[in-house]
């Protein structure tokens, strides 16, 4: 049945950010339904493959259509095990909206859950907060504020800022499926998810921390520019690709879905999780692996050499999400093998989501209206 013109216009709206995520209703933006197959079409061609619609990467409903198709129903990875080496020590994450943590367990394991509250200490979301950006907020467990650092455990108990995330009884909370994937974490908020695809073999961390680096571009552009490449291979979750450094090096490089670049080179593999933080905007959560045992020799010259590799494959995409952003944006650029088999993947999440089974209130007064 086709839409009415006021829920329409209504619609359109939201990628300005003042209407509530409603998957029943669709998701529209730019006079398009952005979750109609020909939305992708002439994207997906392996022959002559284009990025996807401006709106793909500047509209708030496409990135609500992700929240729904892609970060809810898909393994993420969100740190490294080294990073919470110590019962009770947090790591947060924000996953679209729904903030979420992994804790170190008193026996050693790993404990996903979903945060205590998602909207903070608000009553309802604030407008600012649904326009697409991260705000900065004290309260950073809000699946709608930026996330905070790892928070280690304390001596006498958990922090006022762990109370944000756990409250008084945390094994209450939502649980979280969590995986340690060799040196990396990876969750996902089904938990009952089966387990992703065998990580990398004989890989551990060179370092217990992960450093973060942010540029303005969309995730997807950001996924593409790391993996720049020629393809070599594809897993159930994975693309391997052939490729150079700015140096000239050999590197070896393997996206997996969604969020994750590892790009080897030298003896060591840079892990790069991808987070966004606005429509147009993507934090990076960057960590050092290699073999066991294994110890670069200057520690700081590997992470000066790798910040400056992954900042000069993002030049690509900080261009490319200016260009999408002006209001007379060109003819669609091209897509590589690692772009092309990204937006296959998101366009084939976007297919498959379940209809919404439940459009009515969740919440009613006795007469029967929504709250």
């Amino acid at each position: 049945m086709a839409l009415s013109a006021s829920l329409a216009a209504s619609l359109a709206v939201s990628s300005a950010g003042f209407v509530p995520d409603r998957p029943d209703l669709g998701h529209r933006a730019e006079g398009r339904d952005l979750a109609d197959p020909a939305f992708f079409e002439g994207s997906l061609d392996p022959s002559a493959p284009r990025l996807l619609p401006p709106a793909a990467y500047r509209a708030l409903a496409f990135s609500e259509l992700e929240d729904d198709a892609v970060w809810t129903r898909t393994w993420l990875t969100i740190g490294l095990g080294a990073e919470i080496p110590a019962p009770g020590d947090l790591l947060p994450f924000t996953a679209g909206h729904h903030g979420l943590h992994v804790q170190r367990g008193a026996d050693g394991g790993l404990v996903g859950r979903f945060n205590k509250a998602q909207h903070g200490g608000c009553r309802a979301v604030p407008l600012q907060c649904r326009t697409g950006t991260k705000t900065r907020c004290s309260f950073t467990a809000c699946g709608y504020s930026r996330d905070g650092t790892v928070l280690p455990a304390g001596t006498e108990g958990p922090s006022p800022a762990m109370h944000q995330y756990l409250g008084l009884r945390p094994e209450r909370l939502l649980p979280v499926a969590v995986n340690a994937w060799g040196p990396l974490v990876r969750i996902n908020l089904d938990s009952g998810a089966d387990a992703p695809e065998a990580p990398p073999q004989g890989l551990a961390a060179l370092a217990g921390e992960t450093r973060r680096a942010e540029f303005s571009a969309n995730w997807k552009l950001v996924a593409q520019a790391l993996a720049e490449g020629a393809r070599l291979g594809e897993g159930a979750e994975s693309l391997h690709l052939t490729g150079r450094l700015a140096t000239g090096e050999a590197a070896v490089i393997a996206v997996h879905f969604p969020n994750l670049v590892l790009i080897e080179a030298r003896g060591e593999t840079c892990a790069v999780m991808l987070q966004p933080t606005a429509l147009g905007q993507t934090l990076l959560r960057i960590g050092l692996l290699g073999g066991a045992g294994a110890a670069p020799s200057d520690l700081e010259a590997s992470w000066a050499t790798w910040l400056a590799e992954i900042a000069a494959r993002l030049k690509r995409a900080v261009a490319a999400q200016a260009s999408l952003d002006g209001p007379g944006a060109g003819p669609r650029a091209t897509a590589d093998a690692a772009g092309l088999w990204l937006q296959q993947r998101i366009a084939a999440r976007i297919e498959a989501r379940p209809a919404p089974a439940q459009t009515h209130p969740l919440y009613a007064t006795a007469q029967g209206r929504g709250c």
